[in-house]
């Protein structure tokens, strides 16, 4: 798995960042009142690998987690701090950062995508989505902090804006071009470490619940008490 090592930082959380409700159980997720909508002024960038079934079918898994981890490596260091909430996908990843950086994000995922066809000979689609023009499109995005431990939490992203920001990528809007030729990003703290998970009772479930047209935030936060009490 890929991951990000803490750095050292002088700067105080983001004050949105610090306002987010923290939940320690996971069913928890489904709560709406754990989620706070992002600011107006905010924007999505949001990346992925093109082809990256055929990729993984080839057996370049690994290559392809690097690749979604180094966009949000990229985006936290050019952005100069660790706290913006983001998601990585696997093969790819989607970052929560103010419009007032949004610049620095442009010229970050630029980097990003031409050190990953340089280097990973892989191609990396990526665009930044305004919050106002999801709003606009009747979605919202919004966020809440999990904690799976003393020392890590994930962000939780809900609204379906992050969904609608992705399928507009991959219509071709809202998109990013590669930098020049040579261009890097600063990939600091990005750690890609592949172990065997040894399973508890024989087998390794991973599952997918993607919210119908409805919305129906009952149904699912059954599903998901459902699915942990199976799970033991």
């Amino acid at each position: 798995m890929c991951y990000l090592m803490p750095m050292e930082t002088a700067a105080a959380s983001d004050p949105f960042v610090a306002s987010l409700p923290v939940f320690a159980k996971f069913e928890s997720v489904a709560d709406i009142d754990n989620y706070r909508p992002l600011p107006d002024d905010w924007a999505l960038a949001t990346a992925d690998i093109v082809g990256s079934t055929k990729a993984i079918e080839a057996g370049r898994y690994k290559t392809v987690n690097m690749a979604g981890a180094s966009v949000i490596s990229a985006l936290l260091n050019a952005l100069g701090r660790q706290d913006f909430p983001f998601v990585f996908g696997g093969d790819g990843a989607l970052v929560a950062f103010p419009g007032s950086a949004l610049e620095i994000a442009r010229n970050a995922l630029a980097a990003v995508q031409r050190w990953v066809a340089e280097e990973l000979d892989l191609a990396l689609r990526a665009a930044i989505v305004p919050i106002r023009d999801i709003r606009a499109q009747g979605l919202d995005v919004r966020v809440a902090r999990f904690q799976a431990s003393e020392a890590v939490f994930y962000a939780m992203f809900a609204g379906g804006g992050g969904s609608w920001a992705e399928a507009e990528m991959k219509a071709g809007r809202y998109g990013i071009d590669p930098a020049p030729a040579g261009a890097r990003p600063d990939l600091t703290g990005l750690s890609c470490r592949w172990n065997p998970i040894e399973a508890r009772h024989g087998e390794i479930v991973s599952i997918i619940a993607i919210p119908g047209a409805s919305r129906d935030l009952r149904g699912f936060q059954l599903l998901v008490s459902d699915i942990i009490a199976l799970a033991g």
